[in-house]
């Protein structure tokens, strides 16, 4: 009984340390860090996760930027992408994670297909660190791809799922000043 209880506990702050990352009021720790580091300290955690009949491609750019984030919220970002890419691919199939350096002049200039989960994210010009985290999945039909972001919402079965992974990664990556796109 006191294990569970303790699972259920843990259960409960996980769920609250979401809905602060969607909220965008949780405190982070950011400070500059070499992405491919990270991705390189992630893959074991990731191919675990993903299990055996998933293959995982890295491939990291060459002379990435640095990144100011925290690293914790940055790799919780990760992994639930992986997650998600693992749930979409149920029969096996590839988990391809990149990075490389980007320049946006404009945002007429991001490549076509891109969806912001909101109109109201729009990327400024800049220089920045793109990682890219793409699967042979099932896809996600057109007529929900504005819904992935919210809270709650979820294409998974009742109790597989508590449909904050999404909106968790938007937060955090809202919060750290960054931009997400879903890619049709």
């Amino acid at each position: 009984d006191i294990m569970q209880i303790k699972q259920n506990a843990n259960r409960a702050a996980n769920l609250v340390r979401q809905l602060l990352a969607f909220s965008r009021r949780q405190t982070l720790q950011p400070k500059t860090i070499d992405l491919t580091e990270v991705l390189a300290e992630l893959s074991n955690l990731i191919r675990r996760l993903i299990g055996e009949n998933i293959q995982m491609h890295m491939q990291h750019g060459r002379e990435l930027g640095m990144v100011k984030a925290d690293q914790g919220q940055l790799e919780q970002v990760i992994i639930n992408l992986a997650v998600n890419a693992r749930d979409a691919m149920k029969d096996g199939g590839t988990l391809t994670i990149s990075s490389r350096n980007v320049h946006i002049d404009s945002p007429e200039s991001l490549e076509r297909g891109l969806i912001a989960p909101t109109e109201d994210d729009v990327i400024a010009p800049g220089d920045y660190v793109l990682v890219e985290i793409s699967d042979t999945g099932t896809g996600i039909p057109p007529e929900i791809v504005k819904n992935i972001f919210e809270p709650f919402f979820s294409t998974k079965e009742i109790g597989s799922g508590t449909g904050l992974g999404l909106s968790t990664c938007y937060g955090i990556i809202k919060q750290t000043g960054g931009y997400i796109f879903v890619k049709t």
